[in-house]
Order: C-alpha cells, then structure tokens, then sequence
C-alpha cells in the first residue's frame, strides 16, 4: 500500500481517481481524473486517492455562505473583498449599481462603496482558478435581507472560525442565551466577523462572553456557565426559536 506526502501549491494539477477536500474548497475538478490545488499544504496521496491539509487554517468557504467581508481594491467591473480566506472575493458591480447597464467607463465605483466599507453577502459561485464571486441576493433562506450590502454602525469582533459552531450553540442555544440578556443587532458571519449594532455596555458583555467561550471552548457545562453570568435560565432560553447564522 504505496503512500506519498509532497508540498503542494496553489494551482499544481494531480490525476487521481478519488478525492478528498473538494467540498471544503482544497481540491477542484479540472477533467475526468484531473485536479487543481487551490492551498498552499501537504498532499496525502494513497491508492491514487488524495487529501490536502493546508498549511494556514483559514475561512473555507462554501456556496450560500453568509460572509461578511471588507472593500479592498476596485476592479473595472466591481470591488474586491477581504473575506479572511485564501483569496480575495469578488462582488461585480450590477450587483450594486442598478442605473440601467453597468457601464465602467462611466460609472465610478466608489460612489457606491468606498475602501474598508463593511460588506455582508452570500457566497455565489467557487471556480477553479479559486475565485469567489459574491451576491447580496437572499439567494438562501433565513438570511436577514437587511444584512447582505453595506453594514454601518456596527461595532465588530473578529473570531476563528473553529469557534462559530461553540459560540453559536447547539440548535442556537448559546446565542439564544446572549440574545436574551444583550438587546441590539447581531450578526454572526461565517467567516468569523461578529458584529453587534447597540449599546456600548452591551458590546462590552458581548465581548466578555465571548472571550469566555473562545477560552473554554471545550468545557463542559459551558452554556449552563454562561446562562449562570448572564442571569438568564436555560429552560427560558429553550424557548425561543432558530437562531440562523447571518439572521
């Protein structure tokens, strides 16, 4: 049973009958057997079947992720994101600019969104050359529409990923939880942007209970502990309904 590992970099093609990482985003296909790399890791290849680990633990995105990404760059025909993964996104101009046909000769983007705006969408589209394309249509459910374009007033935390399915909770008990003690808005991306629009003291909360559940993220009892702090009883919190990611 032959077993190679080799350093691989992002766009180095592989012919292999199987594979493994495509849904995270690692590995595309390119043909009948025929992958491209989309991370800079190690390549487990074993009986013609392949793994990627990565070296960088980043945002692996999916289609109808919602994200919430920040306006680097222009391109002629739309803006460039930060999303925190392993490349930039791309949101085209019609998405935004309604005025008849996109004319980027005309048409100055910047009007429309300035660098280091704060951006909520959806991911669109994935392609092998390892692009990811945006929309602010509510092309998924239980998505809030009043958070898929530009987010003002917020104020913002940055989180692992790794850390989203803890903070969010089982079926949304811990943000349930946090909802019932912090009044405002809050969003919860995918990618790790949490942002809160409310009171300051009540982003301070945030922010502790946060840092609480990232510190002990494998404790038992946690969501108990943390209804303890908040005042709040978890067979009230069992109450509620769905709390949606980007809702």
């Amino acid at each position: 049973m032959s077993k190679t590992e080799k350093i691989v970099v992002p766009g180095e093609t592989i012919k292999v009958y199987s594979q493994r990482g495509k849904e995270e985003g690692f590995i595309f296909r390119i043909g009948k057997g025929n992958y491209v790399f989309t991370h800079l890791g190690v390549a487990h290849i074993q009986n013609k079947k392949v793994d990627l680990i990565p070296y960088k633990n980043v945002y692996i995105p999916k289609i109808g992720d919602y994200v919430i990404g920040f306006v680097v760059s222009y391109a002629p025909n739309g803006w460039i994101l930060e999303i925190g993964s392993y490349t930039k996104a791309f949101l085209p101009a019609n998405e935004v600019v309604k005025e008849g046909k996109f004319d980027p000769k005309k048409v100055e983007l910047g009007k429309y969104l300035k660098l280091g705006d704060a951006l909520g969408a959806l991911i669109l589209d994935m392609n092998r050359f390892s692009n990811i394309i945006l929309t602010l249509k509510p092309i998924k459910e239980g998505v809030n529409p009043r958070h898929l374009g530009r987010l003002t007033g917020y104020y913002m935390i940055k989180v692992h990923t790794t850390k989203l399915p803890r903070i969010i909770g089982k079926k949304g008990s811990m943000v349930k939880i946090i909802k019932k003690k912090i009044d405002g808005d809050l969003i919860i991306a995918q990618n790790g942007v949490i942002m809160y629009k409310g009171e300051y003291e009540n982003f301070l909360i945030l922010k502790r209970i946060l840092n609480i559940i990232i510190q002990y993220t494998y404790a038992s009892g946690l969501t108990g502990r943390i209804a303890e702090l908040l005042g709040v009883s978890i067979s009230e919190e069992n109450q509620g309904g769905e709390v949606n990611k980007g809702g």
